[in-house]
């Protein structure tokens, strides 16, 4: 029996390998491709939250000049 680990096609094949105690060449290929596009999405994500915390941090301090 095969179980989900997360929700990705390379969790379940991982899940599969596991309990089969079989790997191949082709499994690995789509989990390192699995790996490569999840981590290009997080990578993305980082740079549209740095850039918000930049302008936000730039707004704040145009706001605290203002008061002071």
């Amino acid at each position: 029996m095969v179980y989900r680990i997360g929700g990705s096609p390379a969790a379940t094949e991982v899940a599969r390998n596991q309990q089969t105690g079989a790997t191949g060449a082709g499994d690995f290929a789509a989990q390192l491709a699995e790996l490569e596009r999840v981590s290009k999405e997080a990578q993305a994500h980082s740079i549209v939250m740095r850039r918000i915390t930049t302008e936000l941090s730039s707004e704040k301090k145009v706001a605290d000049e203002r008061v002071s």
